[in-house]
C-alpha cells in the first residue's frame, strides 16, 4: 500500500503521518520524493490487507491510497495458482469435476420432490436443489414447508444418492440444516451482503460448503469481500453468479458472463453459473448454460421441475425433459474447455 500526501505537504505531515503509523505499530519506509517536492509517497511494508484505507484517506494532509496487492488475495490466484476442490459425501469433487446442480425451486411436497429428483438423476445431476425457505418478494406467496421440507431432502437424498443443497435464510435456521446435514448451504442473493449472516455462517465448528450467490448489481468487489468473509472461517465456498436485474423487462435478470470469465480467471475459488435466475425465461436456459461453462464455470445449478406448469414458484423459468438434452452439452463444452 502507497500513501501518497497532499501536493506541497511537506515534512511536517509526514511527521504526522509517522506518528499515526508508529501508534499503529505499522512498518513503513518513505519513498522517493517527485521532482520539486511535490508530493511525498510512503510506502506500507508487510501484510496490508487487513488495513482499513479510509483511515488513511480521511487525513486532511492525505491524497490518495493506492494498494499494490490484491485486497482479496487470499482468494487471489496470485497467491493460490491452483482452484480451490472439496469433497461431496458421495465422493464428487466440486472445483476439480463438472458439478450439475439440478432439481425444483422449492420442495412442495414429497411426490413433486421424488419425481422432480429422479428426473434431474436420471439426466445426469450429480446435486440434488430444493427450496426448503423460500424469500418470496410477497408473504402471501408460497414461503415454502420450512423444516417439513429439509426432512423431503434428506429422503430424496437416500433415494437417489445425490448430495443436496438449500438455502439458508437466516442464523436461526443453523440448527436445523446442522440437523438434517445438508450438503451445501446456499447463501442467496437477498442475503449476500448480510454481514452479520455471513459472519454466523463462516463461525461454525463443523462447516459445511457454502455456495454464496451473488446479489442484484452487488459488485465484483462487493461479492468477494462478502466471500472472504466466509472463507475466513470456512475455506468451501462457491461463487454463484445469477444475474442482475435491468429496465428490458423481455428478462427477469440478465446473466453477467463477464463476472465468470472475470473470476475464474483471477481467484481460486469454484464459480458456478445459475441459468434459471439469470433469465427468467426457460427457452434462453440451456444457450445460457452452455455460455457459462464456455465462460470458465466449474458448475451450473438449473431449476428442474417435472411438472412446471403446476410449479409453486419459478415454473417459467423450469426445465423438464429438456434438462436430460442439455446435461449431455455441457459435459462436452467442459469437456473441451479443459481439453479433455
Amino acid at each position: 500500500m502507497i500513501i501518497q500526501l497532499k501536493p506541497y505537504a511537506g515534512k511536517p505531515a509526514l511527521d504526522k503521518l509517522v506518528q499515526v503509523l508508529a501508534a499503529d505499530g505499522i512498518a513503513y519506509e518513505r519513498l522517493d520524493i517527485f521532482a520539486g517536492d511535490v508530493y511525498i509517497l510512503v510506502g506500507i511494508k508487510g501484510d496490508t490487507s487487513k488495513l482499513n484505507e479510509d483511515k488513511f484517506t480521511a487525513l486532511a494532509y492525505v491524497q490518495e491510497v493506492h494498494r499494490i496487492s490484491d485486497p482479496f488475495k487470499e482468494l487471489s490466484r496470485q497467491f493460490h495458482p491452483k482452484g480451490t476442490a472439496f469433497k461431496l459425501a458421495n465422493g464428487h469433487k466440486v472445483g476439480a469435476e463438472l458439478t450439475i446442480i439440478g432439481g425444483p425451486c422449492a420442495v412442495e411436497s414429497e411426490g413433486q420432490l421424488m419425481k422432480s429428483a429422479k428426473l434431474a438423476q436420471e439426466a445426469g445431476a450429480n446435486v440434488l436443489r430444493g427450496g426448503a425457505f423460500k424469500p418470496r418478494t410477497l408473504h402471501r406467496s408460497f414461503q415454502g414447508l420450512g423444516e417439513e421440507g429439509l426432512k423431503l431432502l434428506v429422503q430424496a437424498r437416500e433415494a437417489t444418492g445425490l448430495p443436496v443443497v438449500s438455502e439458508i435464510m437466516d442464523a436461526r435456521d443453523i440448527p436445523l440444516f446442522e440437523k438434517y446435514a445438508i450438503d451445501i448451504w446456499q447463501v442467496g442473493a437477498r442475503n449476500c451482503l448480510n454481514y452479520t449472516f455471513l459472519d454466523a455462517l463462516s463461525q461454525l465448528k463443523n462447516p459445511r460448503p457454502v455456495m454464496l450467490k451473488r446479489g442484484d448489481h452487488v459488485t465484483v468487489s462487493e461479492f468477494l469481500g462478502a466471500a472472504l468473509r466466509l472463507y475466513d472461517g470456512n475455506p468451501q465456498v462457491i461463487l454463484c453468479e445469477r444475474g442482475d436485474k435491468t429496465p428490458d423487462k423481455v428478462y427477469r435478470n440478465v446473466l453477467n458472463l463477464n463476472n465468470v470469465a472475470y473470476l475464474k480467471q483471477n481467484y481460486h475459488l469454484p464459480v458456478f453459473v445459475d441459468p434459471s435466475h439469470g433469465t427468467g425465461v426457460r427457452k434462453l436456459v440451456p444457450d445460457l448454460s452452455l455460455a457459462g461453462i464456455a465462460a470458465g464455470a466449474d458448475g451450473l445449478m438449473v431449476e428442474v421441475h417435472h411438472q412446471p406448469e403446476k410449479a409453486l414458484c419459478d415454473g417459467a423459468q423450469s426445465l423438464s425433459r429438456e434438462f436430460k438434452e442439455l446435461v449431455p452439452l455441457v459435459r462436452t463444452i467442459y469437456a473441451l474447455r479443459h481439453g479433455r
